[in-house]
Formats: structure tokens, C-alpha cells, sequence
């Protein structure tokens, strides 16, 4: 991947990161069936607990037996352990949803195909690691998971392979994430994707959640019933806003003591251009990114911005265990923050909370919630170095097929709506928000 195709978008970057301040195709059952059935554990489904899918397994080949499928994955390099991979590789059961579903997942495989899943953790600087072992073509390892900046910078110096060139993968069944494939290709070149192979970009999903004790003291509209009427907009979230935040203490200063709307992190800033329908880029026809910044409707989206971000009255700034404090003493109606928080966090308190998507800036727009791979989700890649693609092809395919059924399945129904959400709503706002997610490639290309 050259250099060039990165380059006219990074003053962009830079300059957006300012103003806010803060193959083989092989077609089986492409479609897949959605059947009732079981999860990950062998448990019939419920009605809520998702779709089941049905599609005819990958022909079957003779080299596979004994192949062994290897990650290099993310260990607790730079401090965010949060975003260690969890989702690739387990050596046995404990007890834990997404623990034991990986480890089913990959003995299923192992049953029916006969190839391994093993994984080598970074524990340092996994870009630098990698590209040590690509140069030295060892081949330790024949797939990449890393964060978006560590997968564009491995990219941009030639160090993956374009996944629409690697035999079995069919990128277009519904295992892979369609929305990524769609905005994360370059030229018609698609170098690191996911799918229901990671939970990862599920996680790193920036949505809106609320406090339901302050919402029932406030005595506000339900809040439900303006998304599904396509009315959550930033101007009701203001007006909602407005209502509520005081002067706790009466010590004339807003701070982290004080009663609130709205709490949130400062990349809301960057979530909320997008939910508003705006974007840095945007593909041309011949899928190179152009800026798109510069268009009055982006102007008049960063004024909203800025005026939220200046409004210290309504609004408080602070990184999540900030606002989360904040939530959870019952002094703010809402905040946003990603799914990894709701399911790693939340779910402890005693108060019972929902789920939103972002708000959008019109009625007549759809909802868009931003998936943060920056240094958050993680994405898969295969570096150049790989000397069996069709091997290496053949498993990942199978790998992602696998897990629509079992990690995708202990993920959203079990560790999300029936774990961690107290209400039918909150599942069925998760519906719209992964259904309307982002996966932006601006935000991880200023990396070099």
C-alpha cells in the first residue's frame, strides 16, 4: 500500500484534531439462514437472544489438517489493557461468556477442520515488533490483530497483504463486517477489516447511556420513544440538558461536585461530527478519500461542537472514570462512552441505566455512531510475510463463519442484553446502533 494514498488526508487530521480541542471466492451460502437454534454453550436460543445461522461449511481440503491458525495480538502494550485481545485464543474454560466461547469456538474449528488456533501476545510495541518479524520473514505469525493506528501504519509501509486477493476469503458473507469492509478500502484495496470474529469494534462503538434514576427525578419524556420517532436530535438532547444541571454546592463553579446533563469524554467531539452527519472524508468514484471539511454543513456542525464544548454550565469534560463517577452518584441524566464501558463497567451498578445511539443533527438523518479503532478496536490484517495464504485464507474464513454462532452469540445476547442491560429497550436500541456503525479510517492515518 503506498504512501501516497494516505498522505492528503492527514493535514486533515491535524487540523480537525484543532478546531475540537480535544481471491478465491468460494459463494456458500453467502446469506446464510437465520434459524432458531443454540448459542455458543449448546443452550437454545430465545426469542431474544438473537439470530442463529445456518450456511454450508467451506469445501473441505486435505493440507488444513494440522495447519496451525496464529494471532499476533494485542498483550497491555502503552498502558490500555482494556484493549488486550480477548476474543482470539483461550487454553480452557473459567466460567466467563466470551472466555469460554473463544475456547468452544476454536474447538469446534479444530473438530471440524483440523486446524490449531494459538496466539503470541505483544507486551511492548507491537508495531515495531511486527514489522521486525515481516522483515526477517520468519513467518511466526500469519495474522495481524492490532488497533487502527498500528494497521494503517503497518499498511501504509507495505507490510500487509490486500485481503481481496487472499484465497477462501469471502468478504462479502455476512460473518465479515460489512461496514468496515465498505470504509476502511483504500482504491479498491481492503488491507484490515473485522467481523464477528472480534468483539473488539463491537466494544469500541461510541454510544449515548442514561441514568434512569435521574431521569425518573427530572421527570423527562422517555427517551426510547425519541429515538424509535426519529427525534433524537442534538437540539432535544440540549433542551433535555438544560433542565437539569445545578449548582450542588452553591459555590458559584461548575465542576466535577456539581449536577449534570451531560458528562462525556473528549472524543465525543470527534463522535458527535459524525453523528451529525458530517465527515472528514469522503470516497470519490474511484475510492480514494477526498476532504469533505471545508463544506458549510461542516462549519456549521463544528459551531455546535464548539458551543457544547465551551458551555461549562450543561456540559462537563473529563476522561471516563471522571464521568463515570459522576453517573454513578446519580448527578448526571447522560453520558457517551463506548460499549467496552457498559459491558466492563456498568454493569456493577446498582442503578439501572439504557442505552441510546448518538444524537443526530435532523430529524430526516440516519442515527451514526462512530466505531474508535484508533487505539481502541482492534482490526485483522495478514502481513506479507505469510507463505501460505490459501492455508492461512481457508482458516480465517472458517474462523470468522465459526464465530457468527458462538462469539458473536455470548457478545450481544449474553454478556450485552441479558448480562449487562436491564430492559428490552436498551437491546433494541442496540439493534439501531450496530446497525448504523462507522468504522472511520481518518481518525488512525496520522500515525507516521
Amino acid at each position: 500500500m503506498g504512501k501516497s494514498v494516505f498522505k492528503p488526508i492527514i493535514t486533515a487530521l491535524l487540523i480537525f484534531s484543532v478546531c475540537t480541542s480535544v481471491s478465491c471466492n468460494d459463494n456458500n451460502a453467502l446469506s446464510g439462514t437465520a434459524q432458531a437454534g443454540t448459542d455458543a454453550s449448546g443452550a437454545e436460543t430465545t426469542e431474544n437472544s438473537g439470530e442463529f445461522y445456518v450456511f454450508d461449511p467451506l469445501p473441505a481440503i486435505s493440507d488444513i489438517e494440522g495447519f496451525n491458525l496464529i494471532g499476533y495480538t494485542r498483550g497491555s502494550d502503552g498502558g490500555i489493557g482494556a484493549w488486550s485481545t480477548i476474543d482470539f485464543y483461550s487454553d480452557g474454560t473459567i466460567d466467563e461468556v466470551i472466555n469460554d466461547s473463544v475456547y468452544n469456538r476454536n474447538e469446534q474449528l479444530k473438530t471440524k477442520y483440523g486446524f490449531n488456533v494459538s496466539q503470541i501476545v505483544s507486551q511492548t510495541d507491537q508495531y515495531q515488533q511486527a514489522i521486525a518479524s515481516i522483515k526477517t520473514g520468519d513467518d511466526a505469525f500469519n495474522v495481524i490483530v492490532a488497533n487502527g493506528q498500528v494497521s494503517a501504519a503497518l499498511g501504509q509501509g507495505g507490510y500487509l497483504v490486500n485481503l481481496k486477493e487472499v484465497p477462501y476469503l469471502t468478504l462479502e458473507g455476512p460473518w465479515w463486517d460489512q461496514h468496515a469492509n465498505e470504509q476502511l478500502s483504500i482504491a479498491g484495496k481492503l488491507y484490515f477489516t473485522t467481523g464477528d470474529l472480534s468483539i473488539s469494534a463491537n466494544d469500541a462503538t461510541w454510544i449515548c447511556a442514561y441514568n434512569k434514576v435521574v431521569h425518573k427525578e427530572q421527570n423527562i419524556e422517555n427517551l426510547y420513544q425519541i429515538v424509535r420517532d426519529n427525534k433524537w436530535t442534538i437540539d432535544k438532547v440540549q433542551e433535555i440538558n438544560k433542565s437539569i444541571s445545578s449548582d450542588l454546592n452553591d459555590d458559584g463553579k461548575r465542576d466535577q461536585n456539581d449536577k449534570y446533563g451531560y458528562v462525556y469524554e473528549p472524543f465525543n467531539n470527534y463522535a458527535l461530527f459524525y453523528s451529525l452527519g458530517q465527515s472528514i472524508t469522503k470516497k470519490n468514484k474511484d475510492d480514494i478519500p477526498e476532504l469533505s471539511i471545508y463544506s458549510p454543513a461542516s462549519v456549521d456542525v463544528f459551531e455546535i461542537i464548539r458551543g457544547i464544548s465551551d458551555d461549562k454550565v450543561n456540559y462537563y469534560i473529563n476522561w471516563s472514570t471522571g464521568c463515570t463517577s459522576i453517573i454513578k452518584d446519580n448527578r448526571a441524566l447522560m453520558t457517551s462512552t463506548t460499549l467496552y464501558t457498559i459491558r466492563a463497567n456498568y454493569k456493577t451498578w446498582e442503578q439501572d441505566f439504557g442505552i441510546l445511539p448518538m444524537p443526530k443533527l435532523t430529524e430526516d438523518q440516519p442515527y451514526v455512531d462512530v466505531v474508535s479503532t484508533a487505539t481502541s478496536g482492534s482490526l485483522y490484517s495478514i502481513p506479507v510475510s505469510n507463505n501460505n495464504l490459501e492455508l492461512t485464507g481457508y482458516a480465517l474464513e472458517s474462523f470468522c463463519r465459526q464465530s457468527k454462532n458462538t462469539l458473536r452469540v455470548a457478545y450481544y445476547d449474553l454478556a450485552i442484553t441479558h448480562r449487562t442491560m436491564r430492559d428490552v429497550e436498551s437491546a433494541e436500541m442496540m439493534d439501531i446502533i450496530l446497525a448504523n456503525r462507522y468504522t472511520t479510517i481518518n481518525d488512525f492515518l496520522n500515525n507516521n
